[in-house]
Order: structure tokens, then C-alpha cells, then sequence
């Protein structure tokens, strides 16, 4: 069966592509604002953070060495006298310290005010007058009577200047809060040391206002890089947009053509499945002839003289005066031929090819398959070792022989045999020794019997023997004849009270007129009790089974 390929092919229209210039500018203007204030942010956040941490630093260095100055003449003093933090207000003492304050006070002129706790919560020092004899409770100054610095970002009104601005308002400060430790031991600064703590008012407005007045450039510096990149990035584009259009035209003629050879395998397919065939080929117009290309006169060669036939695909071809093998074998190297080459200028020829070489493939591994099962149907229903009939061949072939005796009326009969101590064999001689064992005493038996009569290996030692339309006289001559064609191999065994393999053998005959009602297990089941009769006997003999009564006088 033949479906012709055409190699033209319809669109359907063009279709919508993707303008990737178009969809850049559409959204580029806004992912540049959009990560330009992302990253504005990100800087002046960095910016701060930095200048938090730096003045937090000024502000301990300040602490640290207002705690040297004060320590020799206030606080060692102080708490020699009271053993705790105490300065009186209107003591010499408290003068002496407000004008050390002072004096730090002017050096560092960005520290509005100080204040000095002790253990209790309570200010005993402040710049401030109005804060002496306050207590807090603040969670900061908790942490820093155990030794650690602590810090807060606020607004503050004028109340540490009294200024206000050209409009008359107040003036507002960008204060950070320090909460440090003061320690007893300034060369030991742990927190069993501590015995007050410092409260630093640390003005960031002058820093604060300059980031803010100088701030503008960073968003206006990112949006100049961004559009130095964004018309950089345009140029790519457009070149990348170009790029994808001549491929979309690529595509859409790839597309044309794989939906013509789609349906024509679709096609083609559907005829495998209504024929239930491997033999379907798509065909292709003006196929060379490899014949006349290679000027070849090879007139055995199965392709020779012949109109549109792939060489490729056919066994036994000549190529360069050598016989060529079936096509799996052949193929790698045909693809390389100019005959093969040159036989497909489009997709779809191409494509339709690769089909028709699936298909000659799928056809030869069906044949080379159904050849394999007859093989595997034979060695399924045969033992491996003895090569006789195995026992699921037995049950198919007792059905069969049951059914042509119950059609015509004709007796059958079954021998089991089992070769007699032949565990204790195997035991002394090896498994070896016993597989060899075996295959003689089959091979024997098999050579003994009619070529109607069949041998099947039971199980383990034992075999089992369908004797057809024979009664139990001619039955017990056969199972007598194996008996003692088995005892003449003389196959020794130590073991055996005769010195040799013997066989022990139970015999049971299903006569004709009882056929209809005595199935053929129940023969092979008396014909099994025979042989225990038999290996009870004393083993190397043959027991009958005297008849079988009619099923019909059972029932009278």
C-alpha cells in the first residue's frame, strides 16, 4: 500500500509574533523608575545607617573620655565616700564637673546635653539643671547599668538651643540618644565594673540636612545610567528583534511542512491500524535509481532494472560488487550514499522516508519476533534438562488426549516412574552426577516407547508417561520394557540395595466405557498410588491397578 507525499505545502496566514523592540519600550521606562527609586532608597538607607553608626561612635568616644577625666576627682572619690554614685548639687564638687562638662561640651559642640545615672535610675548629673533628681525607667538605660550601649534615633524640639528659624518657628534637632555604661575600673570594662551610666543627646541634623540637600544626584546619576543603558540596550534589540523575525519565518515554513507530513502519516498510520500491516510506505515521486547512478550491472541485485525501489530497504542489494545485508544492518551505511542523499530535497520527503524506514524496520523485527515465539512456545512446554515434555505441556496434552477418547471411545493410560533413592544419590554423587543421571534414564525411556506415546517430566526424579488407546495389559509391558531398560543402563549407585539406579513404576488405565465419567486426574491419581504400592514393595517393580469400576455401578 502506497501514499504519495507532495512537497508543497499551504499556510494558514501569518500569525502573531512576538515585537520584542515594541514590548521592551512599552516597559522599560517603568522598570528604570521602578529600580531607580528601589536603589535610591537602598542608597540613602546605607547612607543613613552609616551616619547613625558613625555618630553613635562619636558619641562613645566622647562618653570614654569624659569618664577618664571625671574618674580620679569624682567618681573614685564619690564612691569612697558614699560607695555609691551621689554628686550634691550644691556642692563645690557638682561645679567642678559642670565646668568639665562645659569644656566638653564646647569641643564637641554637635553634643546638646548629658546626663549621668546611677545604678538606681536616678540623674544625679545633667547640663540641664531641671533634670537632677529625675529617675527613668527607660528600657536603653536598663541595658547600659549591664554594660552594653544603646542608642535611639529622635526629633527633638529647640529646647536645647531656644532658637527658632527665619519664620519664626522653632528650630528641631535630629538627635541621637547614647546610653553608655560608666565602670568603677576603666581598665576593666565588664559588667561587674558598672556603677552608673551616661545619657548623650548627639545632634546629626548638620549631617542629616547635607545628605538631604545632596541626595538629588544619586537618583539624577541613576537615571543618566539607565538611559545611557536603555539606548544601548535598544540597539541590541533591535538587531535581536530582526534576529527573531527571520527565524519566525523560518519556523512558520517548518511548521507548514511538519503538518503536511503529519498528515500524511497520520494518514498512513490509520492504514496500518484498519490493515493490521506493517506494509504501508509513503512514496515519493522521481526516486533516483541507484542502478543507473552507479552505472551498476549487478543483475542479481533485487533493485536492479526497477522503478522507485529504495535499495536501502531490500535485502540482499549489491553495492560496490558486495551483498548487502537486511536494512538494520545496512542502514548507517546507506545514509551516507548519494543515492539516499539526494533522494529527499524537502522536510516532508524527508520526514515520510524516516516513516517508510520505521515501518520496513517494525516489519522485519515482526517477522524476526513471530519466529522467536514459536521458538519460546517449544521451550515453554519443554524441560530444559531432559528435554522431554514439562508438566504444564502434560496438562494441555492430557486434555487433548481425554477429549479424542471420550469422541471415539478409546482407552488411555498413564505410567508415573521415579527413579528410586535418588536423593540420597544426588547426596553422594552431586547434583552433577544426578543432572547427568536423568538425561540418560529420559533419553532411554524416550527410545523405548511408540512415537504415539509421549514422556513428560513430572517433577524432580519422577516422570510421567500418556500411553493412547492402550489398556492395562499393553500398559504394564511398557511400564515393564522402561522398568527394565533403566535396571540395564547400570548406572551405579552405592546407596541402592542393587548397586544401580532403578526405576519403581505405577500404572492406571481409564478403559473406554468409563471415560465419560472418570476424569484423568483421578487415573493419574491412582496411578500415583500405585507407585507408593511399589516403593513400598521393595522398590525396581512395577504395580498395576486391577481395574476401575464403572462409575455406572457406583451408582446403582
Amino acid at each position: 500500500m502506497t501514499i504519495y507525499l507532495q512537497s508543497s505545502f499551504n499556510t494558514e496566514g501569518p500569525q502573531k509574533r512576538f515585537n520584542l523592540r515594541k514590548y521592551f519600550s512599552h516597559f522599560s521606562i517603568g522598570i528604570i523608575i521602578v529600580l531607580t527609586v528601589i536603589l535610591s532608597a537602598l542608597v540613602y538607607w546605607n547612607q543613613r545607617e552609616t551616619l547613625i553608626e558613625y555618630s553613635i561612635s562619636s558619641a562613645k568616644d566622647f562618653a570614654r573620655q569624659l569618664n577618664n577625666r571625671i574618674h580620679d576627682d569624682f567618681i573614685e572619690a564619690n564612691l569612697q565616700r558614699y560607695s555609691y554614685l551621689r554628686i550634691d548639687p550644691s556642692s563645690e564638687q557638682y561645679l567642678q564637673l559642670d565646668k568639665i562638662a562645659e569644656t566638653f561640651l564646647h569641643d564637641y559642640s554637635d553634643i546638646k546635653k548629658v546626663k549621668i545615672f546611677n545604678l538606681q535610675g536616678e540623674v544625679i548629673y545633667s547640663t540641664d539643671p531641671k533634670d537632677i533628681g529625675l529617675t527613668s525607667e527607660a528600657e536603653a538605660l536598663k541595658r547600659s547599668l549591664t554594660g552594653l550601649v544603646f542608642s535611639e534615633l529622635t526629633r527633638k524640639g529647640s529646647q536645647f538651643s531656644g532658637k527658632s528659624d527665619n519664620r519664626g518657628m522653632q528650630s528641631t534637632f535630629d538627635i541621637i540618644e547614647v546610653y553608655t555604661p560608666i565602670y568603677k575600673n576603666i581598665t576593666n570594662a565588664s559588667p561587674d565594673e558598672v556603677v552608673g551610666a551616661f545619657e548623650i543627646y548627639k545632634d546629626v541634623s548638620p549631617i542629616f540636612n547635607l545628605m538631604r540637600a545632596e541626595f538629588y544626584k544619586v537618583p539624577l546619576l541613576l537615571i543618566l545610567s539607565m538611559g545611557v543603558l536603555y539606548l544601548f540596550l535598544q540597539i541590541i534589540i533591535r538587531n535581536a528583534n530582526s534576529i527573531i523575525n527571520r527565524q519566525h519565518d523560518e519556523i512558520d515554513m517548518h511548521r507548514a511542512e511538519l503538518e503536511e507530513a503529519q498528515k500524511r502519516i497520520k494518514k498512513a498510520i490509520d492504514q496500518v491500524i484498519e490493515h493490521e500491516s506493517f506494509h504501508v510506505r509513503l512514496q515519493c515521486d522521481n526516486l533516483l535509481k541507484c542502478w543507473e547512478v552507479k552505472n551498476c550491472d549487478q543483475q542479481g541485485c533485487p533493485s536492479y532494472k526497477s522503478e522507485n525501489l529504495r535499495c536501502w530497504q531490500v535485502s540482499g542489494t549489491f553495492c560496490g560488487g558486495n551483498v548487502q545485508g537486511f536494512f538494520a544492518q545496512k542502514f548507517g551505511d546507506c545514509r551516507k550514499c548519494e543515492i539516499y542523499q539526494n533522494a529527499f530535497k524537502d522536510r516532508i520527503s524527508l520526514i515520510g522516508e524516516s516513516f517508510n524506514n520505521m515501518m520496513v524496520l517494525l516489519e522485519t523485527k515482526h517477522q524476526q519476533l513471530k519466529k522467536l515465539n514459536e521458538k519460546l512456545n517449544v521451550l515453554i512446554d519443554t524441560d530444559p534438562l531432559t528435554e522431554v515434555g514439562n508438566r504444564r505441556s502434560f496438562q494441555k496434552r492430557m486434555d487433548s488426549v481425554h477429549l479424542l477418547s471420550l469422541r471415539y471411545n478409546h482407552p488411555y493410560s498413564i505410567v508415573i516412574c521415579d527413579v528410586d533413592m535418588f536423593k540420597s544419590y544426588n547426596d553422594t554423587y552431586g547434583h552433577q552426577k544426578g543432572d547427568y543421571a536423568l538425561v540418560s534414564i529420559a533419553n532411554a525411556m524416550k527410545a523405548s516407547i511408540r512415537r504415539t506415546d509421549e514422556i513428560f517430566r513430572w517433577g524432580g526424579e519422577e516422570f510421567i508417561l500418556i500411553l493412547p488407546e492402550q489398556n492395562l495389559t499393553t500398559a504394564l509391558k511398557v511400564a515393564e520394557t522402561l522398568r527394565g531398560t533403566v535396571e540395564s543402563l547400570a548406572i551405579p549407585h552405592a546407596g541402592s540395595p542393587s548397586k544401580m539406579l532403578t526405576l519403581s513404576l505405577g500404572v492406571a488405565c481409564n478403559i473406554a466405557e468409563n471415560v465419560k465419567y472418570i476424569s484423568w486426574e483421578s487415573v493419574i491419581k491412582q496411578a500415583d498410588d500405585e507407585l507408593y504400592r511399589a516403593k513400598a514393595a521393595g522398590k525396581n517393580c512395577v504395580y498395576p491397578v486391577a481395574g476401575i469400576q464403572n462409575a455406572a455401578d457406583n451408582k446403582r
